[in-house]
């Protein structure tokens, strides 16, 4: 087996030992002997590739930044995108707690940007095309930043556990909001 194959198993299956121990205790509780134990590696194997447990998940963020951009791509609505992106993260919401009390809302951004980036730009020309008003590339960045900031508030709470509504419903309150915007500003285009 070549080199390559076998260090991104080995990282895979490290990757799989962390979330599943992330389920039964926090990060800074996480030993490498027990990710090893669970991956029935070595514990050279776990540091020829990590110098640690906190730069194992660091690596798994970035992989799961990938991850979850991909999943975009298959979704062909931004509700259906928002959903998708929800029902993930609600299946980890243990990981997405680790990530939040160990990186905070800026370690949150960081993980969303890419894939919420995408989706809330596709969504501004959708409501943009339905209302017919004007691209406007300055106030367009404005209104994208703010929803951004809006969106990961809102993400933060619901995976702590503050907002106990399930997605289906969280997209059917975003869905209004957004509507409501999309009605001021058609509003606001008429003679």
């Amino acid at each position: 087996m070549p080199a390559e194959l076998c260090e991104n198993r080995t990282k895979n299956d490290l990757d799989r030992a962390l979330r599943q121990l992330l389920e039964q205790k926090p990060l800074d509780q996480i030993r490498v002997r027990e990710l090893t134990a669970l991956c029935g590696i070595r514990r050279q194997s776990f540091y020829y590739h990590f110098p640690d447990v906190c730069a194992l998940f660091d690596w798994s963020l970035r992989r799961e930044a990938q991850q979850l951009l991909a999943r975009q791509e298959f979704c062909l609505t931004w509700q259906q995108a928002t959903t998708d992106l929800l029902q993930y993260i609600a299946r980890h919401r243990r990981y997405y707690q680790a990530l939040l009390e160990n990186r905070g809302r800026s370690g949150l951004r960081d993980l969303l940007s890419s894939a919420m980036g995408s989706l809330l730009a596709q969504t501004l020309a959708y409501y943009r095309r339905r209302c017919g008003t004007a691209e406007d590339p300055a106030s367009d960045q404005a209104q994208l930043a703010c929803w951004e900031t809006l969106l990961l508030a809102l993400l933060e709470s619901w995976i702590q556990g503050d907002l106990p509504q399930p997605p289906e419903a969280l997209i059917s309150l975003l869905e209004t909001l957004i509507q409501q915007g999309s009605v001021g500003a058609a509003w606001q285009n008429l003679a």
